[in-house]
């Protein structure tokens, strides 16, 4: 797509506004403190919306009635993950940045293929696509410039800011520490397999169904409410040789439920609040495949 040209002053001033728009994601891993904190923006709401039954009241074990209907639960809400296919979401961002709380707007688009069901392949439109599903996030900032480009596909992912010339890349054998303040794990389980993890406890009260997951490094506290609202709360891990574990970053998110709704995102490391409107899904018509392909690669090619 081709735009007007701009008169040089104003076009370096639209790029400047777009580029200060996505500057704190774009600096996060820079600028995260040396420890997560606890207690995000995010983390009281969390409790008071989707509070968390008691640890002491019924934990659930291997065998016990509790432990299999949590696992009925979450086999029923991974079903629902699959069964959305590929799509296509419309969205609005705003952004609040932490050092000056001014907030910050965007739209954009999220294309969707979520990863293969039992290993299977995914219908037409996504086929060689990887096991583990792709992502696109596009945002658009003041005068219709790239704020930002998320590209993952897999294990690989891809994270630009063209107005600022930063571009990052990585892939499973990326540092977990270079990755920090950088929310792309995080998006790709909650876009892509938001009840993915290997079970670990589970227990629902008052109406709402509480489940501890591990997802590699990550140990996840998902709650989800009999009205759909849905609740998760990120930690991620880590540890050098030798040493103890230490906590790299805490993320949270609340939204209306898993479809189009409007959603909820907090950074502890950066106090990152951001919040996500999604005003349209396209369902009825998969993404086309050329939003999954790798833009380097596309570009290597000449564009085809």
């Amino acid at each position: 797509m081709t735009t007007s040209p701009l008169a040089p002053g104003r076009r370096a001033h639209r790029l400047v506004r777009a580029a200060c728009l996505l500057l704190p994601l774009s600096c996060a891993a820079a600028c995260a403190a040396p420890a997560a904190r606890r207690g995000g923006p995010l983390d009281a709401e969390l409790a008071l919306l989707l509070p968390h039954p008691s640890a002491g009241a019924s934990a659930a074990r291997r065998g016990a009635p509790a432990w299999r209907e949590g696992r009925r639960r979450l086999a029923d809400l991974r079903r629902k993950v699959e069964g959305a296919g590929p799509r296509t979401l419309r969205v609005r961002l705003a952004l609040r940045e932490p050092r000056t709380g001014k907030v910050l707007e965007a739209r954009g688009a999220i294309a969707i293929a979520p990863p293969a069901a039992d290993g299977r392949a995914r219908p037409a439109g996504s086929a060689g696509l990887a096991a583990d599903g792709a992502l696109r996030m596009i945002l658009l900032g003041p005068g219709g410039t790239t704020a930002l480009d998320l590209w993952a596909r897999g294990d690989r992912f891809r994270f630009a800011v063209p107005a600022l010339d930063l571009l990052r890349r990585g892939d499973a054998s990326t540092p977990r520490a270079a990755r920090r303040g950088l929310p792309v794990d995080f998006l790709r389980w909650w876009m892509l397999r938001p009840a993915a993890g290997t079970l670990l406890w589970y227990e629902r009260a008052d109406g709402t169904d509480a489940f501890i997951l591990r997802d590699g490094d990550a140990v996840i506290d998902l709650r989800v409410n009999d009205r759909g609202v849905i609740g998760a709360r990120r930690t991620t891990w880590a540890a050098g040789e030798g040493e103890r574990r230490r906590r790299l970053d805490e993320e949270v998110v609340i939204a209306e439920g898993l479809g189009c709704g409007d959603v909820r995102y907090a950074q502890a490391s950066t106090g990152l609040l951001v919040t996500v409107t999604c005003e349209a899904e396209e369902r009825g018509r998969a993404p086309d495949p050329r939003a999954f392909v790798d833009p380097d690669a596309i570009r290597a090619g000449g564009g085809s």
